[in-house]
């Protein structure tokens, strides 16, 4: 399961939506990827942003404010799979101004691994009889910029898929999900010309819309990420992927 910009503190935050899906990451056995934003961590004296009608209540009847969202975070977290968690602008905005990475925090505390901003995921499979090796390469960046209510982040797709090597692209931050699938040719090493897919990934978000995004004029987000189905084709050695809405 790929996921991003939950905003878990966020008293807008669709946990019953997140608990759905995790739930059902942790039924199918599917480790979960969180591409940045898990936290929402705009409740701290320093943020300029921070609004008391943005903070969960039970974040702001005690001290610890960091404490009390890393640590919630961790207890909740701890029953799904979750495998790998990256740093989103919240968590690069924290670490700017308090000198904590809460990203860091939840991943040692549910024993997960960590991401940067951007970087390559390698998920690699083999064949029925355990032989043969079929790998994809996933490159994943954060996201910038802003809303982009036209084009929703789409135009994107084609300077990566020339800037980087990889099959599947993910991203997220502008709160816009959509997939769009390319096809490029590859000569392998016998000198054959083969067209494969390259899968392109903007994620939705589990944050629901506050006063100032409706004030913003914005449409109403797409909520939810997406699962990675990975399936043998007929021919042993050949596995293809699919994408499907969460």
């Amino acid at each position: 399961m790929l996921s991003s910009d939950i905003h878990f503190d966020s008293r807008v935050c669709d946990r019953k939506l997140l608990t759905k899906h995790f739930t059902q990451a942790k039924e199918k056995d599917a480790p979960i990827f969180v591409f940045g934003d898990f936290f929402d961590a705009m409740g701290t004296k320093k943020d300029p942003r921070s609004q008391m009608s943005h903070i969960r209540p039970e974040y702001t009847t005690k001290e610890g404010y960091l404490n009390l969202i890393s640590n919630d975070a961790i207890d909740f977290c701890k029953d799904y799979p979750v495998a790998f968690v990256s740093e989103g602008n919240h968590e690069q905005n924290i670490t700017k101004r308090h000198e904590i990475d809460i990203i860091e925090l939840l991943c040692r505390g549910i024993d997960a691994k960590q991401g940067g901003w951007a970087g390559y995921l390698r998920l690699a499979f083999t064949d029925a009889n355990g032989s043969a090796r079929r790998k994809f390469d996933l490159y994943y960046n954060h996201g910038g910029g802003g809303n982009s209510p036209v084009t929703k982040g789409t135009i994107q797709t084609n300077r990566r898929g020339v800037a980087f090597d990889a099959d599947i692209f993910v991203s997220g931050h502008n709160h816009n999900r959509w997939v769009m699938e390319l096809m490029r040719q590859r000569v392998d090493k016998m000198g054959n010309v083969k067209s494969r897919p390259q899968n392109h990934i903007n994620l939705g978000t589990y944050k629901g819309q506050d006063d100032w995004e409706r004030q913003m004029g914005f449409p109403s987000p797409n909520k939810g990420g997406v699962w990675l189905r990975f399936y043998r084709t007929t021919h042993p050695a050949d596995i293809k992927v699919q994408v499907i809405n969460a």
